[in-house]
């Protein structure tokens, strides 16, 4: 009777320790899963704000070109311009100017 009785507890003793370990090991698991998905987190949050940084910088050189492609398309209009202004002055003197006139005035509807 004495032996069923040390059977049992050593079985009880077993199971608890068992259930015990099993416990500490899950929780340390769970542990470091949450340290990993904090790691992640805090890793994406730096992805984000570096992309904005990027696309800022995109941004701004982009409004640049677009200055810089209007200023260009100024200076190219008023050259035209000017020589649109050249050619009707000296008109009456030389014959082949509709011919250059037109030509100016294709060229300045070609998109660049």
């Amino acid at each position: 009777m004495k032996l069923y009785l040390y059977v049992a507890i050593g079985v009880i003793v077993f199971g608890s320790l068992t259930g015990i370990y099993y416990s500490w090991r899950k929780g340390i698991e769970r542990e470091a899963l949450l340290e990993f998905n904090q790691k992640q987190i805090e890793q994406n949050l730096k992805d984000q704000a570096e992309m904005k940084k990027r696309l800022e910088e995109i941004n701004k050189k982009q409004q640049e070109f677009i200055k810089k492609n209007a200023e260009d398309k100024k200076a190219f209009n008023d050259k035209v311009g000017n020589i649109n202004k050249n050619i009707d002055t000296n008109s009456k003197d030389r014959p082949a100017s509709d011919i250059l006139k037109k030509t100016i005035d294709q060229l300045r509807k070609i998109p660049k």
